[in-house]
């Protein structure tokens, strides 16, 4: 079968290219239909950070490339985005060459050596990123209006001073006089030719400063290890007892439901096994004897994000069987919450043609709002400052 979308505009098609990408990891799968609740709170946790972001340098690059093409002679903005374009794809030889061989996270490194190019520019994966940390300066605005923005400030730059509006412009992100969208640092090297993945100090200082103070991070868990200059392992290694006491809560909230969550997760292999996988059902028994010994606020954990009804019934109904010990009716609530999720796609209503695979569960992990993505952008920018 083949998959097709009507192709309306560029942020649309690499949206829904984003979409496949992930359907095809075993981290995106979502049988139960956590992953409101799940990216609700890494949106509180690590705002502007995405799973399909790579490295921090990319923050720093677009607003270089973008500079670079408002520099050239171009007809419109349309022509400056093909711009933009060609040139994320120039720079991957240029990152390849410039990093280590044991360096990861080069976006469209795999596909240089087959001498082709990425359908998904660095652009689009960190744009929203952008946004949040007040790097480009209009809030909302889509990448192809900002090509058009950046050209036409471009023609107007000998006539038109930058603007300043307020504490989102200061001295250290200034423009000098190209574009009044972006906050950006200006390279001080040749970065077409010698840019490597990793930040150069000035680079790190300017990410740490501008997640730090912009409006939507500044008070996040992101800004708070960032200015700490932690790195954790593990999202449930974050020191919690440091934690200012909002960030603490919600840290606390994402992680209490992690727990609760990974319960089901446990008890869906068990029926999608058909009851055959004695070693995970001793995981559920040990899973619930420490889970109902806790203390455990669901629904202060659901009234502090926007969830669905649909959602929030399951986590309760679902709470309330463990607490009972209902393990019939925790099944039945579980078959029937992945059929309303999955419809057609539904594991357990077909038995006959999707088998079961002890090797590798559904889904068996705890959730970490994007941990994995943020401690390479945390690393990244304390290596950078260290430099």
């Amino acid at each position: 079968m083949q998959i097709g979308f009507i192709d309306f505009s560029k942020e649309e098609r690499n949206k829904i290219l984003a979409t496949l990408k992930l359907i095809g990891e075993q981290t995106a799968l979502d049988e139960l239909g956590i992953g409101v609740i799940r990216d609700a709170y890494a949106d509180i946790l690590f705002p502007g950070i995405s799973t399909i972001q790579t490295r921090a340098k990319y923050f720093v690059l677009i607003p270089y490339l973008f500079g670079a093409a408002a520099k050239k002679k171009l007809s419109n903005g349309r022509e400056l985005y093909k711009l933009l374009t060609t040139n994320e794809d120039k720079m991957v030889e240029t990152l390849v060459k410039n990093s280590g061989s044991e360096e990861n996270g080069i976006i469209g490194k795999n596909a240089l050596k087959q001498k082709r190019s990425v359908k998904m520019k660095p652009s689009s994966i960190y744009w929203n990123g952008l946004r949040t940390f007040e790097i480009v300066r209009i809030a909302g605005i889509s990448l192809t209006a900002a090509c058009n923005v950046t050209w036409s400030s471009a023609q107007k730059k000998n006539e038109t001073e930058p603007k300043c509006d307020g504490d989102g412009f200061d001295d250290m992100t200034a423009s000098q006089g190209n574009t009044v969208l972006f906050s950006p640092i200006l390279p001080d090297y040749d970065f077409e030719k010698n840019a490597s993945i990793k930040l150069t100090r000035k680079e790190a200082e300017f990410l740490a400063y501008k997640i730090t103070k912009a409006l939507l991070s500044k008070k996040s868990l992101l800004a708070f290890l960032i200015n700490h200059k932690l790195n954790c392992n593990s999202f449930d290694e974050i020191p919690v007892d440091i934690l200012q006491h909002e960030i603490r809560r919600d840290y606390q909230f994402a992680k209490d439901f992690s727990d609760f969550i990974i319960g089901a997760h446990i008890r869906y292999n068990i029926i999608f096994s058909n009851y055959q996988d004695y070693d995970m059902m001793d995981e559920f028994n040990t899973w619930r004897s420490e889970f109902i010994n806790r203390n455990f606020d669901l629904v202060a954990i659901l009234n502090r994000i926007s969830c669905n009804e649909a959602t929030v019934a399951f986590c309760l109904d679902f709470l309330k069987c463990v607490c009972k010990n209902d393990l019939d009716a925790m099944d039945v609530l579980i078959i029937a919450r992945e059929k309303a999720v999955k419809q057609e796609r539904a594991k357990l209503c077909k038995p006959k043609e999707y088998q079961y695979n002890y090797d590798r569960p559904v889904h068996y992990y705890k959730l970490d709002f994007r941990f994995n993505t943020v401690k390479i952008i945390i690393n990244d920018i304390i290596k950078g400052l260290e430099a």
